[in-house]
């Protein structure tokens, strides 16, 4: 007797058999009265480059292993291509995984473990009948994934492209959308500068954006540093193969993972246009009164511009640049500024050289459109008030941790050094503007150990001096445990960069650089000022108690402006953003000194307040502009 053996299928015959078996019954799928299309095809056929279907239309993508279900509805937007760029995008090594299955696709080898095609095709029916039985009114749209050898389904949330070529639609960037809706809610409480606890709203932002199969954000981890929780948000971006994460550090999981995936969320917006087409390109000269002079932020050395090997060129005012719509408060009226000040890794492109190094300064997010401009301006403050104090070596009033009264500011920062055995200081850093901003400094208790670095730096800004102090040890803890551990590698190229600052091209680098001992005079000068309460430095505690955020934010917008600095915010929101009701904008402001990384890339050329601000104060500068300059110490 002669056993039969199972008829084995290539992968091309397997699934033209399960094609097959779902047109024939493609007619079954109506719902509400609609008659749904059923369109089956490879992940190449729902590629970006074809059109958006006439009608409702269930599209069935079969890659090897699965087949993925998507119900799109044109009048919505959430095609099949938005999916698969999700997908993508949420697998940080699908390069490799494409060019994998590209293979084993060419090779067309036969099936052992996949269900049979009529068993298949059925499962995929009957969650394609789901999809288009229920009217899901939820931003984020149902992906079904039914595994072609269990049959077993799976739910993924994604949230539709805007940037999609088959359903995107993407507005231009215009000048009368450039004014940020300013409202009047009422705060919590005089200091509360916060609408929402983001905790009461971490269900539903997972559910928003978290998916490791097709969500903007494709991880969430856990650790434990410094005396708090930390929590991780992973996201790939769509240029350059790189992934971005954004962190939460605070005394719970909960709220560290809130922090984590509204922060990622702020860096989704401010790397590229994501919620309007940038169709300005011309030159400054051309433009006018309608652009901002970019020489105004700061420019790098000379030097930096005329190296061949560096990115950066000289600004050219008869040169074409992109340019963004902006709102300028000191004008009040839409101003342009360069596209790639106001998205910062879009410099990275190709094309025209760009003329200034960008990162997140003043980038964030809020529930409305002031508290995300409050809080990204006081990013700037804080980043400019740490670059001030040290290109002039300011010996800043040092703060007394037991005299803060609202925040427990002496507990963390007693914890940091029982946690690390390093000596933890806080400095007031406030400038003339009066936005409490505060500079800690963590150094190593033997001044020749080279086994743990010998300094670290962090800061932090808040319309609270105790906060801002709380902020800055919330970045000082966990990045100094992490430093700790990781510093025995880096202590060689520590020593390296301590003989040639040239060699400081990186953020890492410049933390780095401080774990030398070599280093550590460097921030003797900060031993040099005052001992003071938390009382004695406030200079203000009515500055910003406002019924709103607005009233906060005038009010912080007017510090500058009585400078004469002009404060611009650039409107970074996308849909996805608004799907959950959240506002991303970029602060930008003249005058002001930006963070860079990478020593060549400081921008210092052209800020007068560098030599105007010590005296105000009332502190003598124990640096001018004849010394020599050294990389900064900020992590």
């Amino acid at each position: 007797m002669t056993a039969v053996l199972p008829e084995m299928r290539t992968w091309s015959r397997y699934r033209r058999t399960v094609e097959q078996h779902l047109l024939e019954h493609a007619p079954a799928l109506r719902a509400h009265g609609t008659g749904w299309s059923l369109r089956v095809g490879t992940a190449d056929a729902f590629a970006t480059g074809r059109r958006a279907p006439a009608g409702p239309e269930v599209a069935v993508v079969l890659r090897p292993g699965a087949a993925l279900v998507v119900a799109h509805d044109p009048r919505r937007p959430g095609c099949p291509a938005c999916l698969l760029t999700r997908h993508r995008l949420a697998n940080p090594k699908h390069l490799e995984v494409q060019e994998a299955e590209a293979q084993w696709v060419a090779a067309d080898p036969p099936l052992t473990r996949c269900a049979e095609p009529a068993d298949l095709a059925g499962t995929v029916l009957a969650v394609a009948r789901s999809l288009v039985a229920h009217d899901d009114p939820f931003p984020a749209r149902a992906a079904i994934r039914v595994d072609a050898q269990t049959l077993a389904p799976t739910t993924h949330r994604y949230l539709p492209d805007p940037l999609c070529r088959v359903c995107g639609n993407l507005p231009a960037d215009r000048a009368e959308d450039a004014r940020p809706t300013l409202g009047h809610r009422r705060k919590q409480g005089p200091r509360s500068y916060r609408y929402e606890d983001p905790v009461q709203r971490l269900d539903e932002l997972k559910e928003l954006y978290v998916d490791e199969f097709c969500g903007v954000l494709h991880s969430l981890r856990r650790d434990t540093q410094g005396g708090l929780a930390v929590a991780g948000a992973l996201m790939k971006l769509r240029r350059h193969e790189w992934v971005e994460p954004g962190f939460g550090r605070s005394r719970d999981y909960e709220e560290s993972e809130a922090t984590a995936i509204l922060e990622a969320l702020e860096r989704y917006g401010g790397v590229q246009p994501g919620g309007r087409r940038t169709i300005v390109e011309a030159s400054f000269a051309d433009l006018g009164e309608d652009a901002v002079d970019p020489r105004l932020f700061g420019a790098h050395p000379a030097a930096t511009y005329a190296d061949p090997g560096n990115h950066y060129r000289d600004f050219d005012p008869h040169a074409p640049y992109r340019w963004v719509w902006a709102h300028s408060f000191l004008h009040d009226r839409p101003r342009l500024v360069l596209e790639s000040q106001a998205y910062y890794y879009v410099a990275h492109d190709t094309g025209p050289a760009p003329y200034l190094y960008e990162v997140s300064n003043g980038c964030a997010l809020g529930s409305a459109p002031e508290e995300a401009a409050l809080h990204g301006l006081l990013e700037v403050a804080e980043r400019d008030a740490f670059l001030l104090a040290w290109y002039r070596r300011l010996a800043l009033p040092r703060l007394r941790p037991a005299t803060a009264r609202d925040h427990p500011v002496e507990a963390q920062l007693r914890m940091i050094e029982r946690e690390t055995g390093y000596r933890v200081q806080l400095h007031d850093q406030t400038t003339e503007n009066g936005i409490p901003s505060v500079w800690a400094l963590a150094r190593h208790p033997d001044p020749s150990a080279r086994d743990r670095p010998a300094l670290v730096c962090a800061a932090g800004a808040h319309p609270s001096l105790e906060k801002a102090a709380l902020n800055a040890l919330s970045e000082l803890g966990p990045f100094l445990n992490d430093f700790i551990a990781r510093f025995p590698s880096l202590a060689e190229r520590a020593e390296r960069m301590v003989d040639d600052f040239s060699l400081v091209r990186t953020m890492e680098d410049h933390s780095t650089l401080f774990g030398s001992p070599r280093m550590r005079h460097h921030l003797d000068f900060l031993d040099e000022g005052p001992e003071v309460s938390f009382a004695e430095a406030e200079r203000d505690p009515r500055q910003f108690t406002g019924a709103s955020l607005t009233e906060d934010l005038l009010e912080m917008v007017g510090r500058f402006t009585a400078e004469g600095q002009e404060v611009l915010v650039v409107d970074q929101t996308t849909d996805e953003h608004r799907a959950a009701g959240l506002t991303c904008v970029k602060v930008l402001v003249t005058g002001s000194l930006t963070m860079t990384f990478g020593h060549h890339l400081r921008r210092i050329e052209g800020i007068a307040r560098l030599d105007t601000v010590p005296a105000r104060l009332g502190l003598r500068p124990g640096a001018d502009a004849s010394d020599p300059v050294l990389p900064h110490p900020f992590p």
